[in-house]
């Protein structure tokens, strides 16, 4: 996944945890889940997972709702954990393969 990609998926991340009203949330939300399935055959089941979690608790954290500041921590700890993840296989493709002669 590129820079670009995983910059586009935070800033919808953010657009849904911190939209004021649940209706504000549903144009990102949508968008977030599109580009979440296009993700489906492109990162590994984990990673598919931990970004379904970070998704599941940004609606949660959307709107004004109780114990939003939890929810958001929620979001913060499954993307860390994705991006990381992320961040080491883009590493990893992008290192050199040893050749056996």
């Amino acid at each position: 996944m590129d820079k670009n990609r995983l910059e586009e998926l935070r800033q919808l991340v953010e657009d849904v945890m911190y939209a004021s009203t649940k209706k504000e949330a549903q144009y990102p939300i949508k968008r977030l889940e599109f580009m979440a399935s296009t993700l489906r055959g492109e990162i590994d089941g984990y990673l598919f997972g931990k970004l379904g979690e970070v998704i599941s608790y940004a609606k949660e954290a959307s709107g004004q709702v109780k114990n939003k500041d939890h929810w958001i921590s929620c979001v913060e700890r499954c993307w860390y954990v994705f991006e990381s993840r992320v961040d080491k296989e883009a590493r990893a493709d992008s290192e050199p393969s040893e050749t056996k002669t």
